[in-house]
């Protein structure tokens, strides 16, 4: 009924023209009229709440009613709620159908409200196709004329809405404004629903967004998302969203197009889950109905069949004998053959006893070797966390140069310790077969920027330079597994930094267009360091096994490389090498990637020039839930150094009570606590307060995460962290309430 990208709410307005024009035929009685019509009533409140299958059912149904007692006012009714329940299954096929049916019976009746509505649906079904925009146009047009020739307003405001949301996918922003002039008009002025409002301010918007008047552009989406907010249009909510960051950064007003931009990605994900929710609805109803068609199928084969048994009777018989004589013969060597399959059998069992007693002893021992690594990984990484933070704090407020160099190397001995650790557990996902998977839309630029950016120490201390090369049609958005890529770069690019003195690492970035809207990108880390010995470069790739290393001030853990190679090969992929002893080497590989959104070179310069502000954190009121007492201390100066107030409380009751006494901008909480833990403390606090909580935690994000999420936690950061993504994560979470709230 509506166009493609109307809001979904609008979906069944159609239906409620059908309800109010319908009117009884001469030859059917009150009940019955009364039975039809509340028929039709409950088939659209069901499919108005996603009940798709009991809608399809109850659409059936009126239809062999109407047609039993040959109303074809109702039939053509029927037929037209049916054409939208295929429509909703995406049949076109047989929703086309169906309206054509509807549209000829409301010709034979010679009913204009009934025909103009039949115009409707033609004009919306064709408008789905772009080979069939003319006709989509012709019933539009056709039903307009209809509407205005019986003074039908509200039906006129639907088809005039639809002709403009049309209008405005196909950027005919010029024809789209004297439409929505018309629905600006004094005739609909007393049938001005919210949500057509909302959606109409949405589209003249668009058209001033266009025209280059922002403020214009500005003031309607203003007033579509105040009316979208209260009335719970979400999908009107999430339009004025995307349109209005795309002003505010047209006019350079960056920072209050990024709030913008966050409010729009929150109601993205609502509308993600609401849509996922209906999807399933969509499939159920989709399988239903094909079920239907198979019951069909089988009747008319079982039909066909008896008839064809009737007529071959005897051929029947004589295959009746034959099949007796095969199964006499059959039975005859089973009988000869039992003993020996007894034994077979005998055998078998005993050998499925001993593999199913070794698979129970290898699901054991690897579920073993998995909690083993998992109490490792929160035991060596607890401590950790305050040897990092207090060797970053003293470095920080450092003043005597003699001791300057037994800081830095405390703290290098923690990093380097604190990778060893996630190597080993990193191998260890990989062999558990537990590696994540996801794929999520990510700026391939930014994410290599920012991974450059956390060697910068490395780099200052071994003298290099790190030149970036990004192939110019880059694209700004695409779809992959963001993290895996993470690792196998920040593993590359963390061995050319570490065996690389006074010398140049080159990180370049080419594109290869591939159909289906994807694209391959290649990979190098190139150096100019030492490079490797011919006869070492298929052993590096080994578990702890290394090339030789001359004059390198850095022995590394031997798992960088072996963890690269495996992660790639989950990608399909591989790694190669390219090196010669003395003069460096070049590590690259391929990924393909489905692109999201293309190269736009003035949004790409107004997000790198965001920062975050730490000044945010100023008088900012952060609760510390934390029973270790030195990383409490951790905590609390690297917070206090950037002017926040921090109250710490040793577990999650004392968490709890603090909140209820006090008022606070954030909580950081620790996982695990005595008396009451922090996920337990969430779920308490969540219930009354919606203050954002990070969790505090020293396990593995693969193991905790649904959990921590189920609790209510906003966020997630693993102990031990970097001090600025401890910053930037508690900051993003303060912004994005203080936003939420506006």
């Amino acid at each position: 009924m509506t166009h493609k990208n109307a809001p979904y709410a609008l979906l069944f307005i159609l239906f409620t023209f059908w309800t109010g024009t319908t009117t009884a035929q001469k030859d059917s009685t009150v009940l019955d009229v009364k039975l039809m019509d509340s028929l039709f009533e409950k088939s659209y409140n069901l499919f108005s709440e996603g009940n798709y299958v009991k809608s399809f059912e109850i659409n059936l149904r009126t239809l062999k009613l109407a047609l039993l007692v040959k109303d074809d006012l109702y039939a053509s009714r029927a037929y037209g709620y049916l054409g939208y329940d295929y429509l909703n299954q995406g049949d076109t096929i047989e929703a086309l159908r169906n309206f054509k049916l509807a549209h000829d019976i409301a010709k034979e009746l010679n009913d204009p409200t009934i025909l103009a509505n039949t115009y409707g649906d033609l004009s919306s079904i064709y408008s789905l196709n772009p080979k069939t925009q003319n006709l989509a146009r012709e019933f539009t047009l056709k039903a307009i004329e209809t509407y205005k020739a019986t003074n039908d307003t509200l039906g006129l405001q639907y088809i005039y809405h639809n002709y403009a949301d049309a209008l405005n996918d196909s950027g005919r922003f010029t024809e789209m404004k004297l439409v929505i002039d018309k629905l600006n008009g004094a005739m609909f002025e007393k049938y001005d629903e919210p949500l057509y409002r909302s959606s109409i301010n949405n589209m003249t918007a668009n058209y001033y967004f266009h025209s280059g008047d922002y403020k214009k552009t500005d003031s309607l989406l203003l007033a579509a998302i105040s009316l979208s907010k209260d009335l719970g249009f979400n999908d009107e909510l999430q339009r004025s969203y995307e349109l209005f960051s795309l002003s505010l950064t047209a006019q350079e007003k960056y920072k209050e197009a990024y709030e913008t931009r966050l409010k729009y990605e929150n109601v993205f994900k609502l509308r993600a889950k609401e849509k996922a929710a209906i999807e399933n609805n969509r499939l159920a109803a989709a399988y239903k109905n094909d079920q239907f068609k198979k019951d069909l199928e089988k009747s008319e084969a079982e039909s066909e069949l008896q008839e064809k048994q009737i007529r071959t009777k005897t051929a029947f018989n004589y295959a009746l004998i034959c099949i007796t004589v095969i199964a006499f013969l059959g039975l005859y060597f089973t009988f000869k053959l039992s003993k020996k399959r007894k034994q077979l059998n005998k055998a078998l069992k005993d050998k499925n006893t001993q593999y199913l007693n070794q698979k129970t002893k290898t699901e054991q021992l690897a579920l073993a070797k998995s909690d083993f690594f998992s109490t490792v990984s929160h035991e060596l990484r607890t401590p950790l966390y305050g040897v990092i933070g207090l060797s970053t704090i003293l470095l920080e407020n450092n003043k005597e140069k003699d001791v300057e160099d037994d800081l830095k190397s405390l703290k290098f001995s923690a990093d380097y310790l604190l990778a060893l650790v996630n190597d080993v557990l990193q191998i260890n996902k990989i062999d558990s077969d537990k590696i994540d998977d996801e794929e999520v839309q990510f700026n391939p630029r930014e994410l290599i920027e920012k991974i450059v950016t956390t060697f910068e120490y490395m780099r200052r201390q071994n003298k290099n330079n790190i030149a970036i090369h990004l192939a110019d049609d880059l694209p700004a958005l695409v779809k992959g597994n963001a993290t895996r890529l993470s690792q196998i770069l920040m593993n590359l690019i963390g061995n050319a930094s570490k065996f690389t003195e006074n010398g140049l690492i080159e990180i370049t970035v080419t594109t290869h267009l591939l159909p289906d809207n994807n694209i391959k990108l290649g990979f190098s880390i190139k150096d100019d360091g030492e490079g490797i010995a011919q006869d070492k470069k298929e052993h590096i790739f080994e578990e702890f096994k290394q090339g030789d290393s001359l004059s390198y001030n850095y022995q590394g853990t031997g798992l960088g490389l072996p963890i690269v190679k495996r992660l790639l090969n989950l990608s399909g992929s591989d790694i190669n090498l390219e090196t010669e002893l003395g003069k460096g080497s070049t590590f690259s590989f391929d990924l393909i990637y489905e692109i999201v959104a293309h190269v736009n070179k003035q949004e790409h310069l107004s997000k790198n020039s965001y920062v975050v502000d730490t000044d945010i954190l100023k008088d900012k009121h952060i609760l510390i839930a934390e029973d270790n007492r030195i990383n409490q201390m951790v905590t609390k100066k690297i917070l206090e150094k950037d002017g926040a107030i921090c109250t710490i409380v040793e577990n999650g009751k004392e968490a709890i009570n603090s909140v209820e006494h006090n008022t606070y901008d954030l909580i950081l909480m620790d996982v695990n606590m005595p008396v009451m833990n922090g996920l337990d403390a969430t779920k308490i606090i969540k219930k009354t307060y919606n203050t954002p909580i990070i969790a505090l935690t020293a396990v593995e994000i693969a193991e905790m995460r649904q959990s921590i999420l189920d609790s209510g936690m906003d966020d997630i950061i693993i102990k031990p962290y970097d001090v600025k993504v401890f910053k930037n994560v508690i900051i993003n979470n303060i912004l994005a309430k203080q936003i939420e709230s506006l």
